[in-house]
């Protein structure tokens, strides 16, 4: 193996989010972000939420009233 195999250079979030998301979480996040919004819920409390892909998703859909609280 090449030893410029073995480092990994720039920021991790980044990189998952600009890599992983897309290719893995990304439908899930939209599909998880499209149920919780079917609800219409006044306060969501989204816990591990990571680099924030499901808050991306769910954030735009929620009822401006509503409270938001991410962890």
């Amino acid at each position: 193996m090449l030893e410029a195999d073995k480092v990994f250079a720039g920021s991790i979030p980044e990189n998952y989010d600009r890599h992983m998301v897309p290719l893995i979480f990304e439908a899930y996040a939209v599909e998880a972000a499209r149920r919780a919004a079917s609800f219409s819920p006044l306060a969501v409390l989204e816990t591990a939420a990571g680099t924030g892909a499901v808050t991306r998703a769910l954030a735009p859909k929620l009822d401006p009233g509503s409270t938001y609280t991410v962890t």
